[in-house]
């Protein structure tokens, strides 16, 4: 990223305005679309070069579509497929009279695309408005004009003490040790990571807290844009506290006087409760000038790869989110320049569990290699779909099949893709997996978020491909090639009516591993190279 745009960025933040991705969003909710007149205003009122403006415009998806003045956008992300394939986007479309992306001659109506709404125990999804709807009849409330707030998902913990699935009661913050001993309870505890890298919490807190420079961030990931999972839009939305006080425990450790939350704009209800229970917590002086520590809740514009920690950072400044080159780390050189400790919801949801009950009861929790607990969710192809927190070291099929209840209406599981869409694809016969993180990796999977979207038996795993492959192909920031021009190419193969060259896929394949900048080129191979090991013929190979 540009030193020079991430200094106007800094500058412009001291004042207290609104960043670019903020004013471009409030003129297309406004008046529906952007122009030349918007982005050149939004230059002048921000200090950025009027072609750094054009590219946050054209980069985020809030941003790119027209806006009717009804705007509707459909879920098509994998757990609404997995539930429909995509007929409930063909029925809004001839319902509605407008074509996928586009908006009504008059300017009545438009239908884009979400991906996804957080709604996966429950799909398909539909967003009418601020009003998101789910399941069976959906589609037909929205298009009679009679949506409805869809139900939000059950949750349970298989803990005797809840360590996620607790309100937060900032009672490990009153009693918070000393920086020192914070540091090295999280480490003990042998936290990792809850975003999907699994790296040690308490290194990237040490690294943060060894960092040179007067000020520090803590920056909370709220994008949680893998679809088939809810989890941290579940704590945002039912657990607000826990993670503030997760953020406030991980600014104390590391010498922090303020912090970021970004949350998805697919989520509308998440940056309000995480609002409420901050203006909660500084009526008790828990957050807030008194505290030294304060956040601030930030609305996405609408981009997968903005998951990824420095394009997350880009777009907290009001940039373009595209991934930078590492090193410098965040923790070294992050938000505007700043040593910046950026974790995952569910890992600050985490940290308040671990200081009250102490790094060894932590540990003990799991029977598997990895300590602690973990969220899971499954999608709307399971008896019960929900939200539970388990204990690594359960077997997939325990998981699928004794707390999921395994698939409705007697459907059979074909395969199961764990951690959203850069994770392996799991075939019913590998269902006796062990959950946790090397055992799935050996399986060519991934623990992930911790999503378990199941595909039934009447799934054509070809047309799995080209979803997956369509989403990452949309979905890359664009900023190397390997990824923006690869994942293109491997979806006009799966897609063509044409049988699949095995050799030049898989080469293609290879290509992305080694050449892309970040997991998303990186890691969207390894569901294909599933499906080309499980189901060679489904996918058409010659």
């Amino acid at each position: 990223m540009s030193s020079n745009l991430v200094e106007l960025a800094r500058r412009h933040h001291a004042s207290g305005e609104a960043n670019a991705v903020e004013l471009l969003a409030q003129v297309v909710r406004e008046r529906g679309e952007l122009t030349a007149a918007d982005i050149r205003a939004v230059a002048a009122r921000t200090g950025l070069p009027e072609a750094a403006v054009h590219g946050v415009a054209t980069f985020y998806d809030d941003l790119t579509a027209a806006r009717g003045t009804r705007d509707v956008r459909v879920c098509t992300g994998t757990a609404c497929f997995a539930a429909s394939g995509e007929g409930h986007v063909h029925a809004l479309e001839d319902g509605l009279a407008v074509r996928l992306g586009e908006r009504a001659p008059d300017g009545s109506v438009s239908l884009g695309e979400a991906v996804c709404l957080g709604l996966c125990h429950s799909g398909p999804a539909v967003r009418d408005g601020d009003v998101i709807d789910a399941g069976p009849g959906a589609i037909e409330r929205v298009l009679a004009g009679t949506a409805r707030p869809a139900a939000e998902p059950a949750a349970r913990s298989l803990l005797a003490e809840p360590v996620l699935l607790q309100t937060g009661d900032w009672t490990a913050l009153r009693h918070a040790l000393t920086p020192e001993a914070l540091r090295a309870e999280v480490e003990a505890s042998g936290l990792l990571g809850r975003g999907g890298a699994g790296f040690p919490a308490g290194r990237k807190w040490a690294f943060a807290a060894a960092a040179a420079g007067e000020e520090k961030l803590v920056v909370a990931n709220g994008d949680e844009g893998d679809p088939g999972s809810y989890i941290d839009k579940h704590l945002m939305e039912r657990s607000p506290a826990l993670v503030l006080e997760g953020m406030a425990l991980a600014a104390y450790a590391i010498g922090a006087r303020h912090g970021f939350v970004l949350v998805r704009s697919e989520y509308p209800a998440s940056k309000p409760a995480l609002q409420a229970a901050a203006a909660a917590a500084r009526a008790e002086g828990l957050l807030g000038p008194e505290a030294g520590f304060d956040v601030t809740i930030v609305e996405g514009a609408g981009s997968y790869v903005v998951g990824e920690e420095t394009a997350l950072l880009a777009c907290l400044q009001g940039l373009r989110g595209a991934v930078s080159a590492r090193p410098p780390f965040p923790a070294e050189r992050g938000m505007h320049h700043a040593p910046t400790l950026v974790h995952n919801v569910e890992t600050l949801a985490s940290v308040p569990g671990i200081v009250r009950g102490g790094a060894e009861a932590y540990r003990a929790l799991s029977p598997g290699a990895t300590p602690g607990s973990k969220l899971v969710c499954f999608n709307e192809r399971f008896a019960a779909p929900g939200v539970v927190e388990v204990p690594f070291g359960m077997t997939v099929r325990a998981l699928c099949e004794d707390l999921a209840g395994g698939l409705r209406d007697g459907h059979a599981i074909k395969a199961v893709q764990i951690g959203g869409p850069l994770g392996g694809i799991l075939p019913a016969a590998r269902l006796d997996t062990v959950f946790d993180l090397e055992p799935l990796t050996r399986e060519g999977c991934m623990v992930g978020h911790g999503s378990i979207l199941a595909f039934d038996e009447r799934t054509d795993m070809r047309a799995v491909a080209r979803h997956l492959l369509r989403f990452g192909a949309h979905e890359s920031c664009g900023k190397c090639f390997p990824c923006r021009v690869g994942l293109h190419r491997a979806h006009e193969m799966v897609a063509a009516d044409a049988p699949v060259d095995r050799a030049r896929l898989e080469a293609l394949l290879e290509t992305l591993e080694l050449g892309s900048l970040c997991a998303h080129g990186g890691g969207m191979p390894a569901p294909i190279r599933s499906l080309i090991a499980h189901f060679p013929d489904e996918l058409g190979l010659a």
